[in-house]
């Protein structure tokens, strides 16, 4: 049985601007997760990486590396780091229970599971959140990684919705939030080096 989601204020005048968003939003999420094709040599490997940042683990071990590699205070970029990624899930945590919004697979069962569910709603994304200000905070600190750091962020995005975890607003809503966490993060609190 599929769970609707709370109503929105453009749901009552489905031609508002807000109800024609949200329709071309659940329908372009739905191309990407059911209509185009999922080969296992793609679907498997975005899958394993998209699972590795639940939670902030993927961003908390790329923080490790200068602690393994002999880099300049390792255990100061782990805090630098660890904090704001930390602080930024648990931010769109709360945004997610006051959004309230179901996760595709949850909201229509036709949708195929790429990938175990996470059982928290689905705006903002966190994924997305946390990566962007890992790659603000760790940016900060090593700029020869941003490229890097940005090509990880532009995957893991792009596999939340290709994978059925999240419609393609809830990720542009995640980045935007993670931008302006991490602007503010690295603007606020001065880096460890």
């Amino acid at each position: 049985m599929a769970v609707a989601d709370p109503p929105s204020p453009g749901d009552a005048d489905s031609g508002s601007p807000l109800a024609r968003l949200d329709a071309a939003d659940r329908r372009i999420s739905r191309r990407m997760t059911a209509d185009w094709p999922h080969p296992r040599w793609l679907s498997r490997p975005l899958g394993a990486f998209s699972l590795t940042a639940n939670y902030g683990i993927l961003w908390y071990a790329v923080a490790l590396v200068p602690w393994l590699t002999g880099g300049r205070r390792p255990v100061a970029t782990l805090v630098y780091v660890g904090v704001a990624v930390t602080a930024v899930e648990a931010l769109g945590f709360v945004v997610k229970h006051f959004v309230g919004r179901h996760r595709p697979t949850v909201t229509d069962p036709s949708l195929p599971n790429h990938i175990p569910l996470p059982v928290s709603k689905s705006m903002p994304s966190s994924h997305a959140s946390m990566a962007v200000t890992a790659t603000w905070t760790l940016g900060t600190l090593y700029p020869e990684w941003l490229p890097v750091l940005l090509a990880a962020t532009a995957v893991l995005a792009f596999s939340r919705v290709y994978l059925g975890v999240h419609y393609l607003g809830d990720v542009v809503a995640g980045l935007v939030l993670g931008l302006v966490f991490g602007g503010v993060y690295v603007w606020l609190v001065p880096a460890p080096f």
